[in-house]
């Protein structure tokens, strides 16, 4: 379950872009990895390394991360992902910065280490607020590796470090960067017992999601699923779950991972049916589950 809904963010970042850097990983190995996308990367890193080459070695060491997450290798996926939000910072790459956190928020929820989870959260929050009371240019450098952003054309990433830079920036902060990271915020909140905080974060992170066409309703349901269901109330954590369900097949672009985000929502409505004592209903949502991971795809 950790390393699904690891993926699952990962895939969410990753509207953000398809991956085109010298090591050549693509975002479905990142999202499905294997050993060898691993050696590739750790090959990629050195020779970064050995060149001096600053930027390469953090956005190496930010898709390494990524790989160890999803191959559940959390103590190694931690320890790269905070080596690159600290070359990233340094670099004024805040945005590198804010994905390294935001992935370090969900390895240690993942973790079980909630406390440190909020802490990378609040940090991803931090870094968008100096994002948007900078007038500097926006630093590219991640999300130019990350190109081609989803809903946004290639002229856009120009744009935001051209003239019309400050009509740019808001679109991309409201349209994705600000309502994703409520969302996630919002999640480890909720699981930290900081109900009223949760809310507000994911009201907000829903009250964006209008801005990006309804791209993260799927998480942003889910998750409010997840805090009514802290919460006990039962009847609108099963109604969030529906929505979320509803709202999952926008995430059908990415193969990969788009099984797995339907059979996370339908493992928590297994568990909310067998809680409030509905057992065929939670054997159906459970096999439906279960046939989703049999088809999972093998990783490449």
């Amino acid at each position: 379950m950790t390393v699904r809904v690891i993926a699952i963010v990962i895939a969410v970042l990753l509207q953000l872009s398809t991956l085109s850097l010298d090591a050549q990983i693509t975002p479905q190995a990142l999202t499905n990895p294997s050993p060898q996308t691993k050696l590739r990367l750790t090959k990629a890193l050195d020779e970064y390394r050995a060149k001096g080459d600053l930027a390469g070695e953090s956005s190496t060491l930010l898709q390494l991360g990524i790989v160890e997450a999803s191959l559940g290798n959390l103590d190694e996926a931690r320890s790269g992902l905070v080596e690159a939000a600290e070359k990233m910072r340094s670099q004024n790459d805040l945005l590198g910065a804010w994905m390294a956190h935001l992935l370090l928020c969900q390895v240690e929820a993942g973790s079980g280490r909630v406390g440190e989870a909020i802490r990378h959260a609040e940090k991803a929050v931090a870094l968008l607020d100096e994002v948007k009371a900078s007038t500097a240019p926006i630093n590219l450098k991640t999300l130019t590796a990350f190109s081609s952003p989803v809903g946004f054309s290639p002229q856009m990433l120009k744009d935001l470090d051209g003239p019309t830079a400050s009509v740019m920036k808001p679109i991309l902060l409201q349209s994705s960067l600000e309502p994703l990271t409520h969302d996630m915020y919002g999640n480890v909140l909720a699981l930290g017992g900081k109900f009223e905080k949760a809310e507000k974060e994911l009201q907000a992170a829903a009250a964006g999601s209008a801005f990006s066409r309804g791209l993260y309703d799927f998480s942003i349901e889910g998750h409010f699923g997840d805090l009514r269901f802290l919460q006990k109330n039962y009847d609108e954590a099963r109604a969030h779950y529906m929505k979320a369900l509803n709202a999952s097949p926008k995430m059908a672009m990415f193969a990969a991972v788009s099984p797995q985000i339907k059979a996370g929502i339908y493992e928590r409505l297994a568990r909310l049916e067998t809680i409030t004592n509905h057992p065929e209903e939670a054997k159906r949502w459970s096999e439906k589950a279960q046939e989703l991971g049999r088809n999972r795809p093998e990783s490449r």
